[in-house]
């Protein structure tokens, strides 16, 4: 899969390890996801749903979802599925996106 540059951000965690996270502009009417991804691998994309209203997509709160995923046992660097997590108002747990409409 192709990584889109359009709406891409990178943030990085205090162990200098650096992320990609992808959010369409228009995320509201569109895809109602966040995806995420180790920079330079090509492993476990982190699929998240932010659509909670506690939640604003920003570079902390990817960043805390980013550890959260880690917490649920992410692999960045080994390809598989990706994993899928859902805000509840206070954090990311595992979990299927809602359903779009």
């Amino acid at each position: 899969m192709t990584w889109p540059k359009k709406d891409t951000r990178r943030v990085s965690l205090r162990n200098g390890q650096s992320f990609l996270w992808h959010l369409d502009a228009d995320w509201e009417r569109t895809t109602r996801v966040i995806r995420v991804k180790e920079d330079g691998a090509d492993g476990q994309v982190l699929l998240l749903d932010p659509y909670h209203h506690a939640f604003l997509p920003t570079q902390t709160q990817v960043r805390r979802a980013i550890r959260d995923a880690f917490r649920a046992g992410w692999r960045p660097g080994t390809p598989c599925p990706p994993l899928e997590m859902v805000f509840d108002g206070e954090r990311f747990v595992p979990g299927r996106r809602h359903p779009e409409g």
